[in-house]
């Protein structure tokens, strides 16, 4: 799998997308993760949050909506942290910590032979959010990523735009044991940023779950 980014993401700003593939012998979601006492220590809840991340927001035509980062600030602030496994704990302390939206999807075996795509919508696909059932359209011009169909047509993994979520049926199982880690990035940030982000999650892995290996895929293709 490599990772290709149409033409119309590049001119939204988005030039450094990064994803990581997690594997492990044992299933990801196999282990309790942190306390609330060891994620604050993680991340400084003062600290900024890219301004790209809005503007990417605000380009798609929704200023309304606030990114993930912030808005999961705003939920641990008031409602405390909320533990959900180690691998699930780490790319929550990145999103904290660097106030980006992170996906983490589960893989098929059918992967193998495709590329992960990201582009802006068409205005055919269709995504069922995470926790929900009922199917839903992807508005042409949002931005989505996923495998490309046969139609041509991306099959989401997510979707960002008048709504941000991830894709029911790439949410980790508890018999998993790979996953894709993706970071978009945002408009005003360099590599470095998207790379801090994939090293947060090596960090937090690292500490508590060990036994999880982050494998780069090959830089993005036009």
């Amino acid at each position: 799998m490599r990772l290709r980014i149409s033409p119309e993401v590049h001119v939204l700003g988005v030039h450094h997308p990064r994803i990581w593939r997690l594997t492990s012998d044992r299933p990801l979601l196999a282990q309790d993760g942190l306390t609330a006492e060891q994620a604050d220590a993680l991340y400084d809840a003062s600290s900024s949050i890219p301004e790209g991340y809005r503007k990417l927001l605000a380009t798609l035509g929704h200023a309304e909506i606030v990114p993930a980062g912030e808005r999961l600030r705003q939920l641990v602030r008031t409602r405390g942290w909320a533990s959900h496994g180690a691998v699930v704990d780490a790319v929550t302390v990145a999103t904290l910590r660097h106030g980006a939206g992170i996906g983490l999807h589960r893989t098929l075996p059918t992967d193998e032979q495709s590329d992960l795509v990201i582009t802006c919508a068409s205005g055919n696909e269709r995504i069922t959010p995470a926790f929900t059932t009922r199917s839903r359209p992807v508005p042409a011009g949002d931005l989505t990523y996923g495998t490309r169909a046969l139609d041509g047509t991306v099959k989401p993994f997510a979707w960002l735009g008048r709504r941000d979520c991830d894709a029911a049926d790439r949410q980790l199982t508890p018999e998993d044991s790979q996953a894709l880690l993706v970071v978009l990035g945002c408009p005003g940030e360099g590599a470095a940023h998207s790379e801090a982000i994939g090293a947060t999650v090596a960090e937090v892995l690292a500490a508590i779950r060990p036994d999880v290996r982050l494998t780069p895929l090959p830089d993005p293709t036009l």
